[in-house]
């Protein structure tokens, strides 16, 4: 019994190695192609070694006698090909005006066929997409359109358009519009010939800044003053506070900025002045008088005093008053020659 078991799964493993030799020496690779036509693509499935043409022919696409491809129908797939795009014949008329002209081309599009006329299209535009393929038996009949100047990023360009409002031309020309940007025109305004049309691009920042806060000055009156006199008694200190501005950029430069917020962080402390309203001791006001004449008495007589022997001129004249508040002291004169004198007064 053991040796006949052994023998069935001998037979079994040598039967999936056969099969394996015979795929290997008859089959073909596997690859996926995709195949591009008019701008649509479909994936497929090609075996190695396959001609271009059988694979059309398993992707159910049919190939007319003046289509084209690229690679040839009769070239083969090896295992670097990617794809096969078909070409396709297409014979087209173009009309501006009164005049027309048939233009034959393969795998063309509506702007070159337009472009193998050889109109003159300034001013006009088709009435068919320019990046649409060609059908054959298609007519592209060229409109004259409106043209409008368009100023977009710093740059001024005009451009021929069948837009009919400001809002489709600006779709045309592919220009996105931000939340605050701003439009010369009203987006559902009539498209006109020659209009201009400018867009603003526009940004709002905050930004902070830190302003001082002046002090400001105050008096205030005490009777512990003589009238007439004043001291300061608080000195001031400027305050700050924090500024927060909506500052609105137009095409990156500044336009307007508004206040939308400050916050002081540091009070400013007033300056205080203090005026006197007391009585003015008279006894003390003479005295201060009667010392004020006396002292202008003695500059008098020194500056009588005070003339320079001959031959010789004054170096310093130091001034030392008594300290008892009479009015009298003495001058040291030092002269030229190195001398010195004492003049009282």
């Amino acid at each position: 019994m053991k040796t006949k078991g052994m023998t069935k799964a001998a037979a079994i493993l040598l039967a999936m190695l056969m099969f394996a030799l015979t795929f290997t020496a008859c089959g073909s690779k596997e690859i996926k192609l995709n195949v591009i036509d008019k701008g649509a693509q479909t994936e497929v499935d090609a075996a190695v070694g396959m001609t271009v043409e059988e694979v059309l022919k398993k992707a159910e696409i049919t190939v007319g006698e003046k289509d084209e491809t690229e690679p040839k129908l009769d070239e083969k797939i090896t295992e670097d090909s990617k794809e096969i795009n078909v070409k396709r014949y297409a014979k087209v008329v173009v009309k501006l005006d009164k005049d027309s002209k048939t233009v034959e081309l393969v795998g063309g599009k509506v702007s070159d066929a337009i472009a193998k006329s050889g109109f003159k299209t300034d001013g006009y535009t088709p009435d068919v997409d320019v990046n649409k393929y060609l059908e054959d038996g298609m007519t592209i009949t060229l409109v004259k359109g409106n043209t409008v100047s368009l100023t977009v990023d710093g740059k001024t360009t005009d451009y021929p358009t069948k837009a009919k409002t400001v809002e489709e031309f600006l779709k045309e020309q592919k220009v996105e519009l931000g939340k605050d940007d701003e439009v010369s025109e009203k987006l559902d305004a009539a498209i006109k010939d020659g209009m201009k049309i400018t867009v603003k691009r526009v940004e709002y920042k905050t930004e902070e800044k830190t302003e001082k806060i002046e002090f400001k000055k105050e008096e205030v009156l005490s009777d512990a003053l003589a009238e007439g006199a004043s001291e300061l008694t608080q000195k001031s200190v400027d305050g700050e506070k924090t500024v927060t501005y909506k500052v609105k950029y137009v095409d990156g430069k500044e336009e307007s900025r508004e206040k939308a917020e400050e916050k002081v962080t540091k009070e400013p402390v007033n300056q205080i002045v203090t005026k006197g309203t007391g009585a003015v001791n008279r006894d003390y006001q003479e005295s201060e008088q009667s010392s004020q004449q006396s002292q202008e008495s003695q500059q008098s007589q020194e500056s009588q005093q005070s003339e320079e022997p001959a031959g010789k001129t004054v170096v310093s004249k130091q001034n030392y008053p008594d300290c008892d508040g009479s009015g009298h002291g003495y001058y040291e004169i030092i002269y030229s020659d190195g001398t010195s004198e004492i003049q009282e007064y």
